[in-house]
C-alpha cells in the first residue's frame, strides 16, 4: 500500500495580522519572497523560479497548477488599472473628452500593460497563499 503524503495545500489556515498584512504587501511591492523577504521570485524575464536562493522556500505549494490562481489577481489589477486610467482621462479632458482616441488607445494600453501584470500576480498569488496559509517547515526542504 503505498504511504499517503499530506500535500501542502492541506496545511491549517491562519487568522492574520495587520502587521502581516503590511509585511507581505512590502514583499510583494519588491517583487521578493513572501516567506524570508530576501530571495527573488522571478527571473527577468518573468518566470517564476523554483525555490527561494535565501530559504529555500518552494514557490509551487502544491501541483503544477498552482499558479492558475493568479489568472484572478491578473485580472483583477488589469481591471482596475483600466478604470483608472479611464476615470482620470475623462476627468482630465472634460468636456472635450477624445471618444474615438479612447476606443482603440485604451484597449491597446491595457494589453501592454497585461504584459508586466502578469508575473506580478504570481507573486501576488503567492504571497495571499501564505497570508491565509503560513508556511510549513517541509516546504523550506531541498
Amino acid at each position: 500500500m503505498p504511504s499517503l503524503r499530506k500535500r501542502t495545500t492541506d496545511s491549517p489556515l491562519h487568522m492574520p495580522s495587520t502587521s502581516d498584512a503590511l509585511r507581505l504587501l512590502g514583499r510583494v511591492a519588491r517583487l521578493r519572497c513572501p516567506h524570508c523577504g530576501n530571495g527573488a521570485v522571478m527571473k527577468w524575464t518573468g518566470a517564476v523560479l523554483r525555490r527561494c536562493q535565501s530559504c529555500n522556500f518552494r514557490f509551487e505549494r502544491s501541483d503544477e497548477n498552482y499558479f492558475s490562481g493568479a489568472m484572478f489577481f491578473g485580472l483583477l489589477m488589469g481591471e482596475f488599472f483600466f478604470a483608472i486610467v479611464l476615470l482620470i482621462t475623462i476627468v482630465s479632458m472634460w468636456p472635450n473628452v477624445p471618444w474615438d482616441t479612447m476606443t482603440w488607445a485604451i484597449p491597446a494600453g491595457v494589453l501592454l500593460v497585461m504584459v508586466f501584470i502578469i508575473p506580478i500576480s504570481r507573486v501576488v498569488w503567492l504571497t495571499v497563499d501564505i497570508f491565509v496559509r503560513p508556511v510549513q517547515p517541509n516546504e523550506l526542504v531541498g
